[in-house]
């Protein structure tokens, strides 16, 4: 594709936020991003880190994209007559925007005949519904939606436009999911949460009659799980990226543009404000409410929050693997050695007080 209409599409992508300024031609061919080193006449190479800024006095890369100050500190006013150079506020956001146009595959509308489409579903005649996917009763599917194949849409579940369901997802019923939204393989939204009432030494299931609630641009990871609600409902804000593996509890609510790394674990009822970061395989106990623009470090145990926005991290560091179980034991021995040293404390408090008196 010509240069113009790559960026054509990277505006209309960011909404028009992304400040890009052109010098050279912008009728010529691009096909693909590559490093400075190996980039070739129609390759993209785009420069974030300054480390790397070397590479690109030799580069025989077609299009350069960079800031305009390290731009500046490259080439002064002397671009080379090879390379087209693009002048970008974010450098990383267009090659996150320009890799999606690349990447773009156009499938086929319309309904596989090995496919399942209930009595009562709607599917929008832009939507794909591959071979072996089921789209319930009473389900909607909207424009351009791709359901590939295994995937299900469970009863009355709604899905907007321009989503992309990968293989053996399941959506489950009642569910609602915004415009944009991609599902990567084996997610499931809308499984039952976790809710049992003891009973006389035994456990009675809660019936979880809540919904999920997941807003526009959002992105579910392999395998992750987001819970329907007990009674109200789970909700995942716009813009919110969950990587692989992550649980999400019933009646959680996720902000907007919030991200989270693989294996994270949040219990039920606890509420994660918008902006939030949450590192890989950090744990979150349940009926906590974490605020905006917070960040969670990798493997942490939150049991607790303040009222303003943190960075919070809580696991231990690395250690030498003999070292280890000296270091239980003396966990284990914290409480004792506490009271010890309280003990201690007033004695101590009570030979000043004496010798003072003396």
């Amino acid at each position: 594709m010509q240069l113009q209409a790559l960026l054509d599409e990277v505006a209309q992508k960011s909404q028009g936020r992304l400040v890009m300024t052109v010098k050279g031609d912008v009728a010529r061919d691009v096909t693909r991003f590559n490093t400075p080193e190996a980039a070739g006449a129609t390759h993209i190479s785009f420069l974030t880190n300054p480390a790397y800024a070397a590479s690109f006095k030799t580069s025989q890369a077609g299009v350069m994209v960079m800031r305009e100050k390290d731009a500046t500190a490259l080439f002064g006013d002397d671009v080379p007559a090879h390379t087209t150079l693009l002048l970008c506020d974010n450098p990383y956001a267009f090659f996150a925007y320009a890799g999606q146009v690349f990447a773009k595959v156009t499938v086929a509308a319309g309904i596989d005949p090995r496919a399942v489409v209930e009595a009562g579903a709607e599917v929008d005649p832009s939507a794909t519904i591959e071979a072996l996917a089921i789209v319930k009763a009473g389900a909607k599917v909207g424009a351009r939606t791709v359901v590939k194949s295994g995937a299900v849409v469970g009863e009355r579940a709604t899905v907007g436009d321009d989503c992309l369901i990968y293989s053996n997802v399941v959506i489950e019923r009642d569910c609602v999911v915004g415009n944009r939204c991609i599902f990567q393989p084996g997610s499931v939204i809308g499984a039952d949460g976790f809710g049992f009432a003891p009973f006389q030494g035994e456990w009675v299931k809660i019936e979880q009659v809540g919904r999920v609630i997941i807003g526009d641009d959002v992105e579910i990871g392999a395998n992750t799980t987001v819970d329907r609600g007990a009674l109200g409902d789970t909700v995942i804000g716009k813009g919110t990226k969950l990587d692989n593996q992550i649980q999400i509890g019933h009646n959680d609510q996720i902000g907007e543009h919030c991200v989270m790394a693989a294996c994270v674990g949040i219990a039920g009822s606890t509420s994660v404000g918008s902006h939030t970061m949450v590192g890989g395989a950090a744990m979150i106990n349940g009926h906590i409410n974490i605020p905006a623009k917070s960040q969670v470090g990798p493997a942490s145990v939150i049991t607790g929050w303040g009222e303003e926005p943190a960075a919070k991290t809580s696991f231990f560091p690395m250690m030498d693997a003999k070292q280890f179980p000296v270091l239980a034991a003396m966990l284990t021995r914290l409480p004792q050695m506490r009271k010890d040293l309280k003990a201690l404390e007033r004695e101590l408090a009570r030979l000043k007080d004496a010798q003072a008196n003396a």
